[in-house]
């Protein structure tokens, strides 16, 4: 999205996701080109539950990792 001379991009998140897609999102940004890519990769997730669980965390914001909502 342009906002005047300024270019935003939010690619979405590396552990919260929204959109129910629960790969981790990025983008890269080329200012050279003035191109943005945005990627989408695999993480274990079920590590990311169990370290959630072992720091006494509430269950759910490891589990909901599991369908990206």
């Amino acid at each position: 999205m342009r906002d005047g001379d300024r270019l935003i991009v939010n690619p979405g998140s590396v552990g919260q996701p929204r959109d129910e897609d629960s790969r981790a999102a990025y983008a890269i940004l080329d200012t050279k080109n003035n191109t943005v890519d945005l990627h989408r990769v695999e993480y274990d997730i079920d590590r990311v539950i169990q370290k959630v669980e072992e720091m006494g965390l509430p269950s759910k914001i490891g589990t909901r990792l599991l369908d990206g909502s």
